[in-house]
């Protein structure tokens, strides 16, 4: 798991929200454009809050980032910035894909696991509306942590899901895996957990925890674990019949690349490894050749 790249703002979030109004009709079937017409009428109230909204990013102060009810009035109008489609959104789209290391989308960042294809609005867009296209609160991730997480982010004391723009990802390994064998046959299970490392402030312990617990992602990483090994297993048996040897170099190789894109908390990074680390593992690919 590791943090998202911050989407350039060489031009400045704030116009990309301006050329999203500008770009819908002026009139529909003959009628001016209502909405428009107040959206235009809005535009220095939203581009107030996107200064607040990206000062409070910046200074890591989102829990206390709070409504602003006169806007919500208008929610419809704000939401329609959004669920248009338009080409001036889908340049916010690839914006913020094409940002991101290559290939680092072909897992959510919520979770590891799926192709992310849709975008979280990480402050709710039914409570923030006037960030419903704003680039900082749009999150790729899959369907399902998206409807996992819906309209939640905070409880009464901390957020409760990592923001991948700003939150700090702890660079020691906090995510945990013990190998279980069974005495007899030649297989290897797997069990994960999550442990706070040493010097890892209160806060930031608070989010990473509660992220992994409201979305499940021990259990997940579980139910997972059994295919992923049988996968790892073909490979490095393939490998052998092949003429290779050394099953612990030749894991640990398949995943520095995975290392290095996803993080050392990955869940599969930390699976790969401690595969690469067990002879149990080793022994059994040997006994299959």
């Amino acid at each position: 798991m590791r943090k998202l790249e911050v989407p350039s703002s060489n031009v400045p979030y704030s116009q990309r929200h301006k050329d999203v109004v500008n770009a819908k009709n002026n009139t529909i079937k003959g009628e001016v454009n209502e909405t428009k017409v107040n959206l235009l009428s809005l535009e220095g109230q939203i581009l107030s809050r996107y200064d607040l909204f990206e000062q409070a990013v910046r200074q890591n102060l989102l829990f206390d980032f709070q409504e602003d009810h006169s806007l919500a009035l208008h929610k419809d109008d704000l939401l329609s910035c959004y669920k248009g489609r338009t080409a001036k959104l889908k340049e916010i789209f690839t914006l913020i894909e094409g940002t991101q290391p290559k290939r680092l989308l072909k897992r959510c960042p919520y979770c590891g696991v799926t192709l992310p294809k849709t975008y979280d609005h990480y402050l709710p867009e039914s409570k923030f509306p006037e960030l419903s296209v704003h680039v900082l609160n749009l999150v790729p991730c899959c369907a399902d942590c998206n409807q996992t997480k819906s309209s939640n982010w905070k409880n009464a004391v901390n957020r409760v899901y990592l923001h991948f723009y700003s939150d700090q990802i702890p660079e020691s390994q906090y995510l945990m895996v013990s190998l279980q064998t069974r005495t007899g046959i030649n297989a290897v299970g797997a069990i994960f957990s999550i442990q706070r490392p040493a010097g890892i402030l209160d806060g930031v312990w608070s989010v990473l925890s509660a992220h992994y617990e409201r979305l499940n992602l021990v259990d997940t990483y579980n139910e997972l674990a059994s295919d992923e090994i049988s996968e790892v297993f073909n490979v490095c048996v393939s490998h052998l019949k092949n003429g290779g040897d050394n099953i612990s170099g030749f894991i640990q190789q398949c995943l520095s690349s995975e290392e290095q894109l996803y993080g050392l908390n990955h869940w599969r990074v930390v699976l790969m490894k401690a595969l690469s680390e067990s002879p149990d593992f080793s022994e059994a690919v040997s006994s299959a050749v």
